[in-house]
């Protein structure tokens, strides 16, 4: 009975992932019998730089970071996945992760072996057009913070800001919330920067009525063009 009920609500949350909307749920039925759920608590690693790679994993409820680690040690973080979203070197077929993944919140993770997600694409030709225009839009972003890495910390933080606004922010009534709680260390490897560069930015910032911060690690954006303009 208890297995039933895991079942059913594995398929639920396939068809709710704007990846698999259009895939008959008979096929969603067959997936998830693969399907793997995990939890992980903040600052967990789910795997790491290195690792090979054996499944792909999908974001049920919390988000994840993608962080790479340089050759002085030094984290960077690559890309934040929310919920629905897909992640892992398997999704591209990489023999082994390019970067370490970590639970940016507490995370409820699903997966499935790369061997059935490899069938899977085979035999639903619009699921993998609909991923590679997902995978897509995060190498676009993520090759417009590469070009950045010669600008000012200013510019690569109002970047960051405007980006993480525009994917997880939520309209208040001061501004933009953006939803997610960020330590000022997760905001400097953001902008490949030291921890107190990133302190005296958001301060800035701040000081300028473009962002208010509040508890727990929120920032909210007070002054969206504001912001904007940093970035060009």
């Amino acid at each position: 009975m208890a297995q039933t009920a895991l079942l059913d609500s594995t398929i639920k949350l396939l068809s709710r992932l704007p990846l698999f909307q259009e895939v008959p749920e008979q096929d969603l039925q067959t997936l998830a019998q693969h399907i793997r759920l995990d939890f992980f608590e903040r600052d967990t690693v789910i795997f790491y730089q290195g690792d090979v790679c054996d499944r792909i994993w999908l974001v049920r409820k919390g988000r994840v970071k993608i962080v790479h680690h340089d050759e002085d040690g030094r984290e960077v973080i690559l890309e934040l996945i929310s919920a629905g979203e897909t992640f892992g070197g398997a999704v591209l077929f990489f023999p082994t992760h390019p970067a370490t993944a970590k639970a940016l919140e507490d995370a409820s993770l699903a997966s499935f072996p790369s061997e059935i997600y490899a069938q899977f694409l085979l035999d639903h030709p619009t699921v993998a057009l609909k991923l590679l225009r997902m995978l897509g839009v995060r190498h676009l972003s993520m090759l417009n913070m590469q070009s950045l890495a010669g600008e000012r910390v200013e510019r690569r933080m109002a970047h960051i800001l405007n980006k993480l606004a525009d994917r997880v922010g939520r309209q208040g009534p001061d501004g933009i919330l953006i939803t997610i709680p960020l330590s000022r260390q997760d905001l400097a490897d953001m902008a490949c920067t030291t921890l107190e560069t990133a302190i005296r930015t958001i301060s800035r910032f701040r000081k300028d009525g473009i962002i208010m911060t509040q508890r727990g690690g929120y920032l909210v954006v007070t002054d969206p063009e504001g912001l904007e303009k940093l970035t060009r």
